[in-house]
């Protein structure tokens, strides 16, 4: 996902929300993101581990660091990061080629058959909705605001030192 290069002018009219349907789009992406975590990372610590054999404090310190590490790429995001969105996307194809040998494999534990489908559909969902136009419309939106506000507090900053300069200390 790459920024858009075309140049928005000062008479833009920005509202202080991006499109509802970006925002529709960023938190049907999140759910999906969250649901397709949890599922494939429990199926393939079943499938490759067991999960017995893990241990349940050990199993819940994975998912918990699992949980920051999503929300850390989730707040750059928000934050209007186009790199944090190409982690994921590079995050759930590694994961999914992770996941391909338990699906065919899938005969022994016929007992998580929906699982597995269930488990494919999340994924390959988030990944569409990784690649809508959008939550690029979203990820542009909040990189735009982002750089606005810098912009404002620098041009703020330079009118306090041209004060401070033409006033001196007084205040």
């Amino acid at each position: 996902m790459k920024r858009q290069t075309k140049l928005k002018s000062d008479d833009d009219i920005v509202g202080l929300f991006p499109p509802m349907k970006s925002i529709a789009a960023f938190l049907a992406a999140t759910l999906f993101m969250m649901l397709a975590i949890s599922l494939l990372n429990f199926l393939i610590l079943e499938f490759y581990f067991g999960i017995v054999d893990i241990g349940s404090e050990l199993l819940f310190l994975y998912f918990a660091a699992l949980v920051i590490i999503f929300s850390g790429f989730n707040y750059a995001i928000v934050r209007g990061s186009f790199f944090a969105v190409k982690v994921l996307k590079w995050y759930f194809c590694i994961l999914f080629i992770i996941f391909l040998p338990t699906v065919f494999l899938i005969a022994e534990q016929a007992t998580f058959i929906y699982a597995y489908l269930l488990a494919v559909i999340v994924l390959f969902m988030s990944l569409y909705l990784l690649q809508s136009k959008y939550y690029q419309i979203f990820v542009e939106y909040q990189f735009d605001a982002l750089e606005d506000i810098k912009e404002v507090r620098a041009e703020i900053a330079a009118e306090v030192a041209a004060d401070k300069a033409k006033h001196g200390n007084k205040f």
